[in-house]
């Protein structure tokens, strides 16, 4: 810019375009003590100032290709989301599953347990019985041999069934008299 300082402006045939756009009226219409003024201001007031221009070329494409990277971010975090929100469901589905199953499991053992009870029990039952039936038959057997062992005894001491009495007596054969006890 500092080279073309003195020298005749060129695109004359373009100025004389240009010259009714906004952008290049207010330029034109400062003095040169108001230049020097926003030369020294800060951007925001630049930006304040141009507010009311319409955008050039490089700046629109710089809006839109930002507008477009900005839709493409988005719709790329729309999507992210979603296949976050399917694989979260994915998970909680998995873990529903697996706890079902642990309580299937459970209910299995569950009813195992209560079933081994069952047959313990049913065992018991039947090993009491089993007692029982051996302990009658053992006071039977005993029953049955002091029976046997009474009549042995009163045999041997003479008791006989010949000798009508059973209560100990001696029969005196020449006599013929019964002598009791």
């Amino acid at each position: 810019m500092a080279a073309s300082k003195g020298k005749e402006f060129s695109f004359k045939h373009a100025w004389a375009i240009l010259q009714t756009f906004d952008k290049w009226k207010l330029r034109d219409q400062e003095t040169a003590s108001e230049k020097a003024t926003m030369l020294g201001m800060d951007g925001s007031d630049e930006e304040e100032r141009n507010l009311c221009k319409p955008e050039g070329t490089k700046k629109d494409k710089l809006r839109k290709k930002m507008e477009g990277e900005a839709s493409s971010i988005r719709e790329k975090m729309e999507h992210m989301m979603k296949s976050r929100e399917t694989l979260t469901m994915k998970i909680l589905e998995t873990k529903l599953l697996s706890i079902e199953k642990k309580k299937e499991v459970k209910l299995a053992q569950v009813d195992a347990r209560r079933e081994e009870a069952k047959r313990k029990a049913e065992e018991r039952g039947r090993k009491a019985d089993l007692e029982e039936r051996m302990i009658k038959d053992y006071k039977e057997d005993i029953a049955e041999r002091k029976r046997i062992f009474r009549g042995v005894s009163s045999t041997l001491r003479g008791d006989t069934l010949m000798s009508g009495s059973g209560d100990g007596g001696v029969e005196d054969s020449t006599t013929g008299a019964y002598e009791g006890a």
